[in-house]
């Protein structure tokens, strides 16, 4: 949920180049990470559900070589550099025991996963970049889902439906109407996917609208049901490295084509999945257990938020969730507003001051360029993941960091909780 006016104008992200990593402990011996706490998106995967794009589009899309929706060979090496980088930038910031020579114990780190091989598998691509050689295990839920990750779709929540609906009709009403609105879009997506030699691409023509199930779960018609899963079908073949002539059938040969075929994939989460009520009632799970592991009060079934290392692995509505609760904005490189690509990641970092033991935060989004995707580049310090950072009321900078009092990011955190019961342990 957004802050409200006046703490709402002191709230920003901006995007900060990595200009420096000299830890906190080499610029001051007073800040040291002792805590971090990671909600990540699965990386680079194959489309979940294009077996309808030839038919809708009168064009042959790209055959992949997983099953849907699965990481791919490139999106699991993708994110064994993700995690290498992590563990050197935890280093160089204090992280020290958690990361020191050899394998870690079993309470040094925690890695659980949504219940998808998507997700599991960057969960393990993770572990083997932090801890090479180790095999470290990853957790999940024995079940096709996971309260963590899936609490809307499984019914977990009591949503306010009502309020939902008014508060995505509210979202439509003020770009509508949306086939204005998106008019540039539809005819840019039109002309990079559309078989122009047979009728094709009627869905694109569709009038766009808004359901909502039973257990209050949203979905946008028309239009954006497809066009959204085709424009992220797009990305994926970018970062995948696949043909640029397989890429948007050749319209898409740069990074920042991709980008502006994102706009109506965007459209589905600026207008539904980013409006409070709808991201408190899916996201407060989560978020609880985040709150816990910072605060160090896990709940009976979570000793393992007491590790020093928490990831959690999931999807990129969880991410988008958890964004719009705590109303952290950002814009990144080419992609579009509050977008979160394959591998894109909250990180909670926890610092404390040795002389006085008062406990801060650094929050940051980042994520990998599409041309990062690309090539598989090397993460390092002169190719740094892009980085969005969080800023409230009392927040400085320390150097090349940006700390904020732990105590009051929990408090703002804790307020767009909804009491959600589930009888079923959240971690075994």
């Amino acid at each position: 949920m957004r802050y409200g006016s006046p703490v709402k104008t002191l709230l920003l992200a901006c995007t900060l180049p990595l200009l420096s990593f000299a830890t906190l402990s080499e610029a001051s011996p007073h800040y040291i990470l002792d805590k971090v706490v990671v909600v990540a998106r699965h990386g680079v995967r194959s489309p979940t559900d294009d077996h309808q794009y030839a038919a809708l589009t009168g064009q042959r899309w790209p055959t992949w070589n997983v099953p849907a929706g699965n990481l791919t060979g490139h999106g699991y090496a993708g994110m064994v550099q993700q995690g290498r980088y992590f563990r050197e930038q935890w280093q160089r910031l204090g992280l020290a025991p958690a990361l020191s020579q050899g394998c870690p114990t079993a309470h040094s780190v925690s890695l659980w996963a949504a219940p998808d091989q998507r997700t599991q598998a960057t969960g393990s691509a993770l572990l083997d970049g932090l801890f090479p050689g180790c095999g470290i295990p990853i957790a999940h839920s024995h079940g096709a889902k996971d309260p963590l990750f899936d609490a809307i779709k499984m019914g977990i929540t009591k949503p306010n439906t009502a309020l939902i609906l008014a508060q995505v009709r509210a979202r439509i009403a003020e770009r509508s109407p949306l086939s204005s609105h998106y008019h540039a879009a539809i005819a840019l997506f039109r002309q990079a996917v559309c078989n122009p030699d047979s009728p094709s691409c009627a869905f694109l023509e569709k009038p766009w609208g808004v359901s909502i199930n039973d257990n209050g779960q949203v979905k946008l018609t028309g239009t954006v049901a497809y066009a959204a899963s085709m424009a992220e079908s797009i990305r994926l073949a970018y970062s995948e490295n696949l043909p640029l002539s397989e890429v948007a059938f050749g319209h898409a040969p740069q990074a920042s084509d991709v980008s502006r075929l994102m706009a109506l994939h965007a459209a589905k989460y600026d207008l539904v999945s980013d409006t409070p009520e709808y991201a408190r009632q899916g996201g407060s799970i989560l978020m609880t257990q985040i709150i816990n592991a910072l605060a160090e009060s896990p709940n009976a079934y979570a000793s393992r938020l007491t590790r020093p290392i928490v990831i959690f692995v999931g999807h990129d509505t969880n991410i988008a969730q958890l964004q719009t609760m705590l109303g952290f904005n950002w814009q990144l490189a080419e992609y579009p507003r509050n977008d979160i690509p394959p591998g894109g990641s909250l990180l909670f970092l926890r610092f404390h001051d040795v002389k006085t033991g008062k406990q801060f935060i650094q929050l940051s989004f980042e994520t990998r360029s599409l041309d990062q995707w690309r090539s598989l580049s090397r993460l390092s310090l002169e190719n740094p993941l892009l980085e969005a950072r969080y800023t409230q009321r009392g927040c400085f900078h320390h150097g090349a960091e940006l700390l904020c009092p732990l105590s009051a990011f929990l408090i703002h955190a804790r307020q767009h909780i909804v009491n959600q019961g589930t009888d079923q342990p959240l971690f075994q």
